[in-house]
């Protein structure tokens, strides 16, 4: 145990936090999408919840925000300004599920979205090679995997057993 702060070495553990090289990464990455997602008046973020209900495989909001990786909460604050602009609507299905659906403008703002993704993505590809390209994705693959291992982990430990709850 540190007895004091003068013995933690803070530059190491602002160098080596996985947790802090993903926050930056991702920080600079949005900042670059964002710049091409600009033209057509979208934020990263909306921009892949719009290709997400473009894709139509999702059979709930549910799977969307887990897709994203985010909660309903989020979903149901991202959706609204989607829907303010006239570019999804909601659409009910069985039982009380409501999916967002694109709206014939937003089919016609995911097409332009496309058309920046790519450019954006062209950009960095170019930077990182295929092999670096590859080898990004696998990496950050196989830390999101660690991560789920650790949660299920935590999950695990903290559902009491039948037994246990008795």
């Amino acid at each position: 145990m540190t007895s004091s702060l003068n013995e933690i070495d803070f530059v190491a553990m602002g160098r080596t936090c996985y947790g802090h090289a993903a926050r930056r990464t991702a920080n600079l990455l949005t900042r670059h999408y964002n710049r091409h997602m600009n033209d057509v008046g979208l934020e990263l973020t909306q921009a892949q919840l719009l290709a997400v209900i473009a894709d139509g495989s999702a059979q709930s909001a549910s799977e969307i925000a887990r897709y994203l990786g985010i909660d309903r909460s989020t979903l149901a604050r991202n959706l609204k300004p989607l829907e303010s602009a006239g570019l999804i609507s909601r659409q009910e299905t069985s039982g009380r599920t409501v999916l967002p659906i694109l709206t014939p403008s937003g089919q016609a703002k995911v097409v332009e979205i496309h058309e920046r993704w790519q450019q954006a993505q062209l950009e960095i590809s170019e930077l990182l090679g295929s092999e670096g390209a590859d080898a990004v994705r696998a990496h950050m693959s196989a830390l999101r995997k660690a991560v789920h291992i650790l949660e299920e982990r935590e999950n695990a430990q903290s559902t009491p057993t039948a037994h246990q709850s008795l």
